[in-house]
């Protein structure tokens, strides 16, 4: 009795699989198998690592303002370079300097978004000694 031909699940691949041993198998090798399960939590996950890689462009974008002695921006201008507002976390109160204000933070950087002002201002990172 001649076996059937199978197909190789990973719709990268997609090969024959005819040398086998069990009519269960779905991949023609692990590379594929692996290679399948990531690509499928690729998709799963896709809102999550889009904002991971926003969250990581926003601090980096602040980390060098910050760095560079600018503590205080334009939320248009930081735009520009790649800061996006729709991946920050939830905000939380702070009191500072007397006055209650929502800050974001992310990592070491503690920043507020004045939307009156249409600023960005860093109120604590590693660069800003107080």
């Amino acid at each position: 009795m001649k076996k059937r031909i199978l197909i190789c699940k990973n719709e990268e691949c997609q090969d024959e699989i005819i040398d086998y041993k069990s009519s269960k198998r779905l991949y023609c090798s692990e590379y594929c198998r692996n290679r399948d399960g990531y690509l499928r939590r690729q998709e799963d996950n896709k809102e999550l690592i889009e904002i991971n890689k926003g969250q990581k462009i926003n601090y980096e974008l602040l980390d060098r303002y910050a760095k560079a002695g600018i503590y205080e921006e334009e939320v248009s201008k930081l735009m520009k370079f790649g800061f996006n507002s729709k991946c920050l976390r939830l905000a939380k109160y702070y009191e500072i300097n007397g006055r209650n204000c929502t800050c974001f933070s992310i990592k070491d950087i503690l920043f507020e978004f004045d939307e009156e002002k249409n600023l960005i201002i860093i109120h604590k990172s590693k660069h800003k000694i107080k």
